[in-house]
């Protein structure tokens, strides 16, 4: 049922009411939790996370979307959340529709919804917009913005560090995509465990990252690859100032120093866009550290190869965690992550040359 907006609350009330006559339901909501759809399509998507998310945080959850339209109107619809099939309800489920040029009222009208003096999180479905000021307005009232890098071209990795500058001081930003590469993260921290493989990172001389590029792919590597292979940038402390790239049709090589890193496309279908493949180290010496994707797409092969000290393969369970997974660890840790930041902005100078 199409509501006004003046309607909802009375609705959601009336839900409340008749849940608490049948099965003596307590409401308790955590936070409000604000999905921006950028495209119609993905909001069958973004309900579902939205209820998977609030049955581990009861909220009220606010999905969005708009369209074109020549009649400027803003119509709701309002429901609860089930915590499981036949559970208590686990928070209030409002949608809110735009046509035409009712989506320049959207961030008052979200501002409206929110429950006062609880945490607002606002996740912004799909790729950031070029040329629109409506996730700066609607970022206002928020304290934690969540977005999915993967979901974005190369270039948009400059646009999200502006964003994360703009952000400091006002409200703490997550990337989902950041948190998918954790896991990556540690594979790869674990080659230095040891005082001998520790000695090898000032002879590092290539780095090799493989990933499953998009359809007809253009940018010589993803924002999963670029960000991974920022992060190993800031940690090794090289210096971007003399970025050089080389790059063909499905791949692209960059010289930080005397460190060359190459990104090359590997397609594969079981696993998602942009998803790492393969990360491959090489030193001097012969010394050589490797991870791969396996062909069950949750397990890596982990090698070390170090004169005098090899150590023997490990293959490793690595999940392909889902987005309402990621968005409840956004919400259990709603703060800003200093490596992030540090990582993405070695990443945008690395990729800004061949990404402008």
């Amino acid at each position: 049922m199409r509501l006004s907006l003046d309607a909802v609350e009375r609705e959601v009330g009336r839900l409340w009411e008749e849940e608490a006559r049948r099965s003596k339901a307590t409401r308790v909501q955590l936070l409000t939790l604000v999905a921006l759809v950028s495209e119609p399509g993905l909001l069958a998507r973004a309900a579902k996370v939205l209820e998977q998310v609030a049955r581990v945080h009861p909220s009220r959850t606010i999905a969005v979307v708009w369209k074109g339209g020549t009649e400027a109107t803003i119509t709701a619809d309002a429901a609860l959340h089930p915590a499981t099939p036949g559970g208590a309800p686990s928070g209030d489920a409002i949608t809110l529709e735009a046509v035409g040029g009712a989506r320049e009222w959207l961030p008052q009208n979200i501002d409206r919804l929110i429950l006062s003096d609880l945490p607002v999180c606002l996740w912004w479905v799909g790729d950031l917009p070029d040329f629109d000021n409506l996730f700066d307005r609607a970022v206002l009232s928020s304290n934690l913005v969540v977005v999915n890098s993967a979901e974005m071209d190369l270039r948009d990795l400059e646009k999200l560090s502006r964003i994360m500058a703009r952000s400091r001081g006002r409200y703490a930003l997550s990337d989902l995509m950041w948190i998918r590469l954790y896991p990556l993260q540690e594979l790869v921290a674990r080659f230095f465990d040891d005082g001998d493989s520790r000695a090898c990172l000032g002879a590092i001389e290539r780095v090799k990252v493989e990933f499953a590029p998009r359809e007809a792919e253009l940018d010589v590597a993803s924002t999963q690859a670029a960000l991974l292979f920022g992060w190993m940038a800031h940690v090794l402390g090289l210096r971007p100032e003399s970025v050089e790239w080389k790059r063909g049709p499905t791949w692209g090589e960059v010289t930080l120093g005397k460190v060359v890193a190459r990104f090359e496309h590997t397609p594969r279908a079981d696993v998602p866009h942009g998803a790492i493949l393969r990360v491959a180290i090489e030193c001097g010496g012969g010394t050589r550290f490797e991870i791969e994707r396996q062909e069950d797409p949750q397990v890596f092969r982990w090698s070390r190869d170090v004169p005098g000290g090899s150590t023997p393969s490990q293959t490793l369970r690595v999940g392909l965690r889902e987005e309402a997974a990621l968005l409840v660890q956004c919400l259990s840790r709603p703060r800003a992550d200093p490596l992030f930041e540090t990582s993405l902005a070695m990443a945008v100078r690395i990729v800004r040359p061949i990404a402008p």
